[in-house]
């Protein structure tokens, strides 16, 4: 197979690292750019020229969400693959659009869940999968940034144009919601910080902090099983001051009497690579190939996250 002719729309740190893991692929390189101002101003002639798949092969979209709905509906109607960044669109309905574009496309759509692919992640994936851990009954997530993490999270409100990645991790650990319930700050416009708390199809119950005030900024994610718990804590870049990136896991230990003992035994791991966007990009690229499919950022995956995150924000209340 030829060298994958990649375009890259946008800018963002996520955007930055896997051009990086284009240039440490053998199979891949860049072959042009668009920087966010010149693809705010694209008339049809400037798509088709951008998307002309004579020239590339697929697309990276590091782009405000209604800019990357648009420049994802060009691409697949080109015959164009697409790998955008999370939300990858404003609402619900960008993203049915897109996957009736998909459905309609030969190409290929996947969105940058990018918070998957890290090491700790995965671990705590393959460690539930294999412990004898039981049910999951409770998942308490915060998110907080010191301030909005971009101009589009700060237009968008921190849940969408942040808190949105950990509602997918959310997703991938107990699986979609039946209800919501949350709670914000009365001040107008104010969207610095919300209070989530879900229910799952299985039972499980989870809460979610998403913040811009976090001034410790925080990444952690607590899943409480039947017979032990699992969390993470940190992760690396992506963004600056997260780490470090640990996984805590302990199973439940019982007295004579089988009665839980608190505090149980942990096992603490720590992670130092950084190597998501390699992770992401040797998926998307066989999928491209034929040699697989894409299991983590289908549009399926990025309507769950949008889904419930629409719902969050119909369901937020303001203070009695």
């Amino acid at each position: 197979m030829s060298s994958l002719r990649f375009a890259i729309l946008g800018k963002s740190q996520l955007a930055a690292q896997r051009c990086q893991a284009i240039a440490r692929h053998a199979g891949a390189q860049i072959v042009s750019t668009w920087a966010p101002d010149d693809v705010a101003n694209f008339t049809e002639d400037n798509w088709r020229e951008a998307f002309d798949p004579a020239r590339i092969d697929a697309v990276i979209l590091a782009l405000p969400p209604h800019l990357a709905a648009t420049a994802s509906l060009w691409a697949l109607g080109a015959g164009i693959h697409v790998l955008s960044e999370l939300p990858g669109g404003l609402s619900v309905e960008d993203i049915i659009n897109l996957r009736r574009a998909e459905r309609d496309s030969d190409a290929i759509l996947k969105f940058g869940c990018s918070l998957r692919y890290h090491e700790s992640v995965r671990a705590a994936v393959d460690l539930v999968r294999a412990e004898p851990y039981g049910k999951l009954l409770t998942a308490r997530a915060v998110y907080g940034h010191a301030g909005f993490p971009s101009a589009d999270a700060e237009q968008q409100g921190i849940l969408i144009g942040h808190g949105i990645h950990m509602l997918d991790l959310l997703h991938l650990f107990c699986g979609p919601f039946e209800s919501v319930k949350a709670m914000a700050p009365d001040e107008p416009g104010s969207g610095s910080n919300l209070f989530a708390i879900m229910k799952a199809g299985s039972g499980a119950l989870a809460q979610l902090h998403a913040s811009a005030t976090s001034w410790r900024q925080t990444f952690r994610l607590e899943l409480g099983y039947e017979e032990g718990y699992v969390w993470l804590d940190g992760h690396l870049p992506g963004l600056e001051a997260y780490g470090p990136e640990m996984l805590i896991h302990a199973p439940l230990s019982r007295d004579r009497d089988g009665t839980p003992r608190p505090n149980p035994a942990e096992s603490v791991s720590e992670f130092t690579r950084i190597d998501f966007a390699d992770q992401e990009l040797a998926e998307f690229i066989d999928a491209l190939a034929g040699r697989g499919s894409i299991c983590h950022g289908t549009s399926h995956h990025a309507f769950d996250a949008m889904n419930i995150a629409q719902r969050i924000c119909a369901a937020t209340e303001t203070w009695a």
